[in-house]
């Protein structure tokens, strides 16, 4: 009898302390509206960290107070295996079911230190569970069409009480509604029949609040998003957005998390999956924040395309990480990457040891995600202790795991254990964008978006010191580049950029540089970026005449006096 009240409590004790998650969680979200209204950029951020790290915080206060169950035994499986029918009984009627198992994964993972599934104690499906979304209230508000389209955009303005006004809400309503009527034009014409659904809560993030509703006309649905900006004047509307790729850019996996106060997330999910139906649910969840849920929903995809599709897990196409081993299966749309025992730099054949250490590089990791990625760093989700069948793993990328990731990847007879994993979107390496893109207007744009992401990643606060080493970026579908490759990066105010000394005298010119140019460390010669760069040199020149300042010790100095002074600079999609 003790032990079966010893499970039930335990199973009450995980549920209590995923209700505290979510109590701190919205608090934290709650205050992102006073954040924005007061132009409190820094303490958007630290808001920003703290949710971040809530999950993992919870996590180990729920693991502490576990171990003091009387009559528990919270490190034997069996106790778990007990405690999960209880757990389900607790949540079966609960809207947030499927965030609640995974909470209770979570913890039994930690608990036992799991490898792999544990199906006895996880909750785990393989196939997608239906929907349960049912007498919520709705997320959103409905306005008919019944006036003109100005009156309409104003109307929907006016229905978000900021403390401040707008600076001029009939111009921003009348350039809104311009947008809207020619967009609509091919679909309803001059009839105009249709609705805007708009969620009843804001979307911030970072100096940016986005009102975010579709378009209901003619049975399709369409995005409408209109950022606002707190001006030195008042509230403006920055632009409006009416295509599911800009509604896609926005929720974009290399953007940081919004804030959007929402209980309802379920309902919001199938809200933002009408008019984004071809970002994954996990990517949705994500980018609400709830990024531990979205780790799930991932984990659930990667096992049914490899139960479906048996494919085999092979070496990732392009040049060969120093760092990192990076593998990938063919028809999905994610890349698994694992830290090399020792990493080191490539050069011909010959291998050089690269001073950069395991815990440095899951530092770098750890930095960028707490960072403001500005729609230009990829997404990373961390995993431990995977585990997949051996035969799902193509026998070359064995050999390597063998060779070169001893410490992360154990090899048995039947299966493959990854104690230690990142996983991100998988996008197009630069170089071979370049070489495989036939368009040449693609290639322009691409190669003019390269110089804003080297822009945008600056104002972030970020700095790879391999520059201009253009395997670390990526293209993604939508043609915008992005930094994937973390293990080179540092905060920007730790670097000190300077104009290459020249040769005193002829000893020195014939001298290799190294011998005569004293180097601190975190020094960045400025014409490194040009001799070093990758960029193909046919195309250097279109570069230049839009980014040539990049090229100037100017641009770099005073950004980074900006961001030592405490600037935080507005980086939007």
């Amino acid at each position: 009898m003790k032990v079966l009240d010893a499970t039930r409590l335990a199973a009450k004790q995980v549920l209590d302390a995923f209700d505290s998650f979510n109590s701190e969680f919205r608090t934290i979200t709650q205050r992102a509206k006073r954040r924005f209204e007061e132009k409190d950029w820094e303490g958007g951020q630290r808001d920003s960290s703290e949710r971040l790290d809530l999950y993992e915080v919870i996590l180990n206060r729920a693991a502490s107070q576990l171990e003091n169950v009387p009559g528990g035994e919270p490190r034997d499986q069996s106790s778990w295996v007990a405690a999960k029918p209880h757990f389900a009984s607790l949540v079966k009627q609960r809207y947030d079911i499927d965030r609640a198992e995974t909470f209770f994964n979570s913890v039994t993972r930690k608990m036992l230190s799991t490898v792999g599934i544990n199906r006895e104690v996880e909750f785990f499906y393989l196939h997608p569970k239906p929907a349960t979304i049912h007498g919520t209230g709705s997320v959103y508000r409905s306005y008919p069409k019944s006036c003109d389209t100005k009156c309409l955009i104003r109307t929907i303005l006016e229905g978000f009480p900021f403390t401040i006004g707008f600076e001029n809400i009939e111009r921003d309503a009348d350039r809104v509604a311009r947008e809207v009527d020619l967009f609509l034009w091919p679909v309803v014409g001059s009839e105009g029949v249709y609705t805007i659904d708009v969620v009843k809560a804001i979307f911030y993030r970072n100096k940016g609040a986005y009102i975010l509703g579709r378009i209901v006309a003619d049975s399709r649905c369409f995005p409408i998003i209109m950022p606002l900006v707190n001006g030195s004047c008042g509230l403006y509307v920055d632009t409006v957005l009416l295509h599911e790729a800009e509604a896609a850019n926005v929720f974009s996996f290399a953007y940081s998390y919004f804030r959007v106060d929402v209980e309802r997330y379920d309902a919001l999910i199938v809200f933002l999956r009408s008019i984004m139906p071809g970002v994954p649910l996990a990517e949705l969840y994500t980018s609400l924040g709830y990024n531990r849920h979205g780790k799930t929903e991932f984990y659930r995809e990667l096992h049914r395309f490899v139960h479906v599709s048996k494919e085999q897990f092979v070496i990732a196409p392009g040049l060969e990480g120093s760092v990192m081993m990076v593998f990938t299966l063919p028809n999905f749309d994610f890349v698994f990457k694992v830290i090399k025992d020792r990493p080191c730099f490539l050069r011909s054949s010959h291998l050089t040891p690269k001073g950069v250490t395991r815990e440095e590089v899951k530092y770098r990791y750890h930095f960028v995600s707490h960072r403001d990625r500005a729609g230009r760093m990829v997404d990373t989700q961390e995993f431990e202790n995977l585990k997949f069948r051996k035969k799902r793993f193509a026998p070359d990328l064995l050999r390597e795991f063998a060779m070169a990731a001893r410490n992360s990847v154990t090899i048995t007879d039947e299966f493959v254990i990854i104690k230690h994993l990142y996983v991100q979107r998988k996008v197009t390496p630069l170089p071979i964008y370049f070489q495989c893109e036939k368009n040449p207007e693609r290639i322009r744009d691409v190669l003019i978006d390269f110089g804003y992401f080297l822009k945008e990643l600056a104002a972030s606060g970020v700095f790879p010191t391999d520059l201009f080493n253009i395997w670390n970026y990526g293209v993604t579908h939508w043609g915008r580049v992005v930094l994937f490759d973390y293990d080179d990066v540092v905060p920007l105010e730790r670097i000190t950029f300077r104009e290459k000394p020249s040769p005193r005298d002829a000893i020195e010119e014939l001298e290799p540089e190294d011998n005569w140019i004293v180097a601190m460390e975190g020094d960045f010669f400025m014409d490194e970026i040009d001799r070093y760069s990758g960029i193909p040199q046919p195309l250097k020149g279109i570069f230049k005449s839009v980014h040539g300042d990049l090229y100037t010790l100017s641009f770099w100095e005073d950004l980074t006096n900006r961001l030592k002074a405490g600037e935080i600079f507005d980086v939007i999609p």
